[in-house]
């Protein structure tokens, strides 16, 4: 869609309200372990009560609270929830917020007319739909918590919260409403969705699993099985993995996956495996991670599955920088190899920064940093094509990391910034003790950074 269509499609929001977005209506996540959604992943989740879907399992999405939203878009209101599209607006006159971009998009646009004339204090089945059945993983990620991973929950109820992140402590999961529910447990919001499901997917369009670990939750094999029973040929389908799951598990799922995608029982498919920067770095980070065998599975996949996309998700942190450039090489090695019928890349590259925990975020590192990023900005646009021409690397892709550049210039140098420094190096510590490792063994090139960081 080009700019000129979107601000069409931005024109036409604002004749119905100036604060009207599709996306409360049609776009959920929802996460079943804990009971909680929010429409657009920028507002703050809220609860889903027990009551509302006792009676009406379409509740998941359709809480009163947010058809109470709905109305404050259709009266011309601001939901305060929504202040991330609002802070962009009123940056200026032709600054175009998500509120249009994901009016834009194709779950969404063509939806215009039948959410405008849908009263807003009625139940409505969303087209897009991301959903976590639990809390299932076998990772203890750095900046990661117990509500959305198992092995951490196993870990704080052993050794407690970290000192620094008292906030996802289990007493104080408990008390903000978002304390898991176990595997063995009964889980009402589970059982809601599959009882939602027959009306859900009558109207669904995208449909994304994420975790935890969805492959290691029955209910993923459980939705695959659907599928292939039940086809969904208008559905854009993807699911979210570490890879790290064990290899008979991974099998069941690539027969699964090449089945379905073979005999065109829905749309397409795209899968998204998070890894955040090379080798040990990237093991310290995402702990649980096996890098060389995450990176078998990698290519097992793009043989296994021919045609599909494979999205790296690396959420650029504190340890993604110095050794960026390696990953980023095996990436390149990935799109010449792996293309499709088009002769395009298969294999693409998301990099969002880290925001939360900012002491774990590459916004705490010093300027002996920026020249690491500056090194990985000139490889990817020196890779933006081959001898042929057809591309390897994609402008946007570079874009990304560029921003994460322009981001941390931008910072100043404050007590805030210093003050994450030296929650850094007291998190280091304890990461280390809590997993009996030596942070030189995975970390030796930034034993200077973190030794300056302790000594703050």
């Amino acid at each position: 869609m080009s700019n000129d269509d979107i601000k069409k499609v931005r024109d036409r929001l604002n004749e119905v309200s100036p604060s009207f977005c599709l996306a409360k209506w049609l776009q959920v996540t929802i996460h079943l372990q804990t009971g909680d959604t929010h429409s657009c992943h920028h507002p703050k989740t809220h609860k889903i009560p027990l009551k509302e879907i006792e009676t009406d399992p379409s509740a998941l999405h359709n809480t009163k609270y947010k058809m109470n939203r709905r109305q404050e878009m259709l009266d011309g209101k601001r939901p305060v929830e929504c202040d991330y599209c609002w802070n962009v607006e009123d940056s200026g006159t032709e600054a175009l917020s998500d509120r249009t971009f994901k009016s834009s998009e194709d779950w969404a646009s063509p939806n215009f007319d039948k959410v405008v004339n849908h009263p807003a204090q009625q139940p409505i089945n969303p087209s897009y739909v991301e959903v976590s059945f639990g809390n299932e993983c076998n990772f203890r990620c750095a900046y990661c918590a117990p509500h959305i991973s198992s092995a951490i929950m196993t870990e704080y109820n052993k050794f407690g919260p970290y000192s620094m992140t008292e906030y996802f402590s289990p007493e104080n999961l408990k008390k903000q409403g978002i304390y898991p529910y176990s595997k063995d447990e009964h889980n009402p919001y589970v059982e809601a969705f599959w009882k939602w499901w027959p009306d859900l997917r009558k109207d669904l369009t995208t449909f994304r699993i994420t975790g935890g670990e969805p492959l290691l939750n029955p209910n993923t094999f459980q939705f695959l099985e659907h599928i292939k029973n039940h086809p969904m040929p208008e559905l854009s389908f993807a699911i979210n993995s570490n890879l790290g799951i064990p290899q008979k598990t991974y099998e069941r799922f690539l027969s699964e996956i090449n089945y379905i995608v073979s005999n065109k029982l829905i749309k397409n498919f795209q899968f998204f495996t998070s890894v955040d920067t090379f080798g040990k770095n990237a093991e310290f980070v995402r702990f649980g991670l096996n890098y060389d065998q995450y990176m078998k599975n990698v290519k097992k996949f793009l043989d296994t599955i021919p045609s599909i996309q494979l999205i790296f998700m690396c959420t650029y942190n504190a340890f993604s920088v110095i050794n960026f450039d390696k990953f980023i090489k095996e990436v390149k090695d990935l799109k010449i190899k792996y293309r499709d019928s088009n002769n395009t890349p298969r294999v693409i590259l998301d990099i969002p920064y880290l925001r939360d925990p900012s002491f774990f975020s590459c916004y705490i590192l010093t300027p002996e940093f920026i020249p690491y990023i500056e090194r990985d900005i000139k490889f990817l646009r020196d890779n933006l094509y081959q001898d042929d021409g057809s591309p390897i690397f994609y402008e946007f892709e570079v874009q990304k990391l560029e921003r994460i550049r322009d981001w941390i210039l931008s910072l100043p140098e404050n007590q805030h910034r210093l003050g994450n420094r030296k929650i850094f190096a007291q998190f280091v510590i304890e990461h280390c003790q809590r997993k009996e490792i030596k942070f030189e063994d995975y970390c030796p090139e930034y034993v200077d950074f973190f030794n300056y960081c302790k000594s703050l």
